[in-house]
């Protein structure tokens, strides 16, 4: 009978382990990738909007001073409020990819608008352009209005994102994604059940004593513990190998630099539940040898 509850314990142990295992990977999913806060957190950290920014001033066409002024202050101004729409498009976008919303991102341009109309009434009252070269105030005043006309007609009020402008085929992938991050939702749920059952069912089979109890649960914490572990290093290390193989030239330097360190903070949670495991199961282990069971034979 021993036999076979060792056997049994044995095989629930080694499931255990795998379930321990899968579950630290969909933890770090759930605070990392699929978590808004997280992606949020990654974009102030690297300063995404500095970067932006950046390379909207080298598409600026320098020809033009009054133009090239504009637009560079525009893009200064609206710092801010790009910050606030990303956050915006991140929270949205992802309650679309878990199911909690329609797909409907809308981001108002009228800030945009005003900051340019400023802009431009202000670059034109410092310095007249050639074109405005002798004109009166009142001219000038005249002419403003006809500029903000423009500047309606080009910029919309606001931007709208749903299924139907996005189209059939990049719709179906999204529903694709959406239906990945259901799985992962469900799976996360159920391998916290599974974990649950299998020391349930380990502890059942020993018949409640803990020393046995506290050997088959540790070893497989301990295990797993060291394999996430090891795991979460050599993933870290590849990755950062092989970063610079599969990125394109293209891609700024400023984007290069910020890679490494997000690679390390998607890989951090991974490498805290790993450590939690081990001292969980280390603990459980020097428990089970330092216990005492009167009249129990394990």
């Amino acid at each position: 009978m021993h036999i076979v509850r060792g056997i049994f314990s044995g095989i629930f142990s080694f499931l255990l382990t795998i379930t321990l295992i899968a579950l630290g990977i969909i933890i770090t999913f759930n605070l990392t990738i699929l978590n808004p806060d997280f992606v949020i957190s990654e974009l102030n950290k690297m300063d995404i909007y500095s970067i932006i920014a950046n390379q909207v001033r080298d598409q600026i066409p320098t020809e033009d001073p009054y133009i090239a002024r504009i637009a560079d202050e525009t893009v200064t101004e609206l710092k801010p409020w790009l910050k606030e729409q990303v956050n915006s498009v991140i929270y949205d976008g992802y309650a679309y990819l878990k199911g909690n919303q329609e797909l409907n991102i809308v981001i108002p341009l009228e800030e945009v608008r005003t900051c340019i109309k400023d802009n431009v009434e202000q670059v034109v009252l410092e310095s007249l352009p050639p074109e405005l070269a002798g004109a009166s105030q009142s001219q000038i005043q005249a002419f403003l209005p006809l500029i903000y006309t423009e500047i309606d007609n080009q910029i919309p009020p606001q931007i709208e994102i749903n299924e139907a402008l996005l189209g059939p085929e990049v719709t179906a992938q999204l529903k694709k994604t959406q239906q990945i991050v259901g799985y992962i939702e469900i799976g996360y749920k159920a391998l916290i059940g599974l974990a649950a059952l299998l020391m349930l069912l380990i502890a059942l089979l020993q018949w409640w004593h803990i020393k046995p109890i506290a050997r088959y649960i540790g070893i497989p914490f301990t295990i797993a513990g060291a394999l996430s572990l090891i795991g979460s290093i050599v993933d870290r290390s590849l990755i950062s190998g092989f970063l610079p193989g599969i990125i394109p030239s293209e891609i700024p330097p400023e984007i290069m630099s910020i890679l490494p360190p997000l690679i390390t903070d998607i890989t951090s949670p991974l490498q805290i539940y790993s450590i939690t495991l081990l001292i969980v199961g280390t603990i459980l282990i020097v428990l089970s040898i330092k216990l005492k069971s009167p009249g129990y034979e394990s």
